[in-house]
Order: structure tokens, then C-alpha cells, then sequence
């Protein structure tokens, strides 16, 4: 499978990094380069190439079969308008790459839907259901038996509790922990840190130990 990166900041270097990791260490993946509109990147960022801007890239390899994508401009602050962007491109669900880094488990029996990114050393357990466009950063723990929506991002060391359920469309910051049992809605956010023992409605922004509701505005990313 060869993959390019739509983005060129932040996660999706990062993202980057970890597939040409794998694909020197245990292969089966080859990185590309990424698609960005940001001229000032060209031609290259962090020694790959940047291959066009995000709306052209698509048709430039549709012919292409064994080329797929990952989306990496998430942003905190604008989840919904980026994910209207990422379906703007009309990009088929089969060209959008699953990646799982070498070093990361995941269950036999959990699932990934298409546009999954799995990152470094992150686990995740038994009967895991997780849809589209979810992206685990490094060392995330998913407990056995979570159901997940689509487009959630977990950053780096969150701990996701046993048979949760969680919506669409999430910001799990840097340490986020959760308990066993609990529903977390859409469009909600935890701040880095965050320790949630009881459950979260839709469009919540919850920080702190034990976590709770606040209001103030996410800092872009």
C-alpha cells in the first residue's frame, strides 16, 4: 500500500514519520509524500515530497489503485468545518488508507473503519468497534468492548475506559482518562489531563480532576 498524507503540518509530520517507520522496519507500506496548499511548504517538508494541493490530488492518482490517502488537518477548534472539508474531496471510502503502525496491537476481534490511523505503541482491545476516521496517537490505551462513532482524535497517552460508547466528531487532549461505562456524546472535547468518571452530552467541553464542564475557547492547534 502506498499512502499520501492530505496536510502538511503538526500530526500529519508526524503521521508521516511513523509510516516511513514502519515501512523501514517491517514494510508492506510505502509513505509517498503529502498533498498541501501552502505553497511556502513546497517542495518538500521534513525531507518528503509535497506532491500537489488537497483538491487536485485525488484525480492526479485516481488510476492509481494501490495509492490511498489519510486526512491529517484535524483541528480542535474547527472539527466540523475540517471534516466537511475532507468529504469535499468526494475521495470513495476504499481509497481511504487504514494504517497501524508496527509497533501498536490491535485485537483480532476489534474493527477499524476506513481512514483509521493507529499510531505508535497504542493498544486496543478486544471487541473495540471503531468507525471511520478515527485517529489513535502514540501510546493510547482503548479498553475491550468501546463503541465509537466516526472522526474522533485521541492524542498522545489517553486511556479510554472498558465498554464506553462515544459519538462522532471528539477531542480526547494529551492524558485524557475515562472510566468503564460511561457515554461520551458528539463534538466533545477533553482538555489535556482530564480525569471523566461520569458520562458527557453532545457538543461539552469538559477539563480537569475529577472533569468538568467549562466554557472557554480551544486553542488552535
Amino acid at each position: 500500500m502506498k499512502i499520501i498524507i492530505i496536510g502538511g503540518k503538526g500530526s500529519a509530520v508526524v503521521i508521516a514519520e511513523q509510516i516511513y517507520d514502519t515501512q523501514q522496519k517491517a514494510g508492506g507500506v510505502e509513505f509517498l509524500g503529502f498533498a498541501f496548499d501552502d505553497k511556502a511548504y513546497y517542495p518538500e517538508i521534513n525531507g518528503f515530497p509535497v506532491l500537489g494541493g488537497t483538491h487536485e490530488i485525488f484525480s492526479k492518482y485516481e488510476h492509481f489503485s494501490d495509492v490511498k490517502f489519510i486526512f491529517a488537518m484535524y483541528r480542535p477548534d474547527l472539527i466540523k468545518e475540517r471534516i466537511a472539508l475532507r468529504d469535499s474531496y468526494g475521495i470513495p471510502p476504499e481509497r481511504w488508507a487504514v494504517f497501524v503502525h508496527h509497533s501498536a496491537y490491535v485485537a483480532r476481534s476489534a474493527s477499524l473503519g476506513y481512514g483509521c490511523v493507529v499510531l505508535a505503541n497504542t493498544v486496543i482491545n478486544p471487541n473495540v468497534r471503531a468507525g471511520a476516521f478515527n485517529t489513535f496517537q502514540s501510546s493510547v490505551l482503548i479498553g475491550h468492548d468501546v463503541r465509537m462513532g466516526h472522526s474522533n482524535f485521541f492524542t498522545g497517552h489517553c486511556a479510554i475506559g472498558s465498554n464506553n460508547v462515544i459519538g462522532d466528531g471528539c477531542f480526547f487532549g494529551l492524558n485524557t482518562s475515562l472510566n468503564n461505562y460511561i457515554e461520551i456524546g458528539s463534538y466533545v472535547f477533553c482538555g489535556m489531563g482530564s480525569n471523566v468518571i461520569k458520562s458527557i452530552p453532545d457538543g461539552v467541553m469538559v477539563y480537569g480532576n475529577p472533569a468538568h464542564p467549562v466554557e472557554r475557547r480551544i486553542k488552535p492547534l
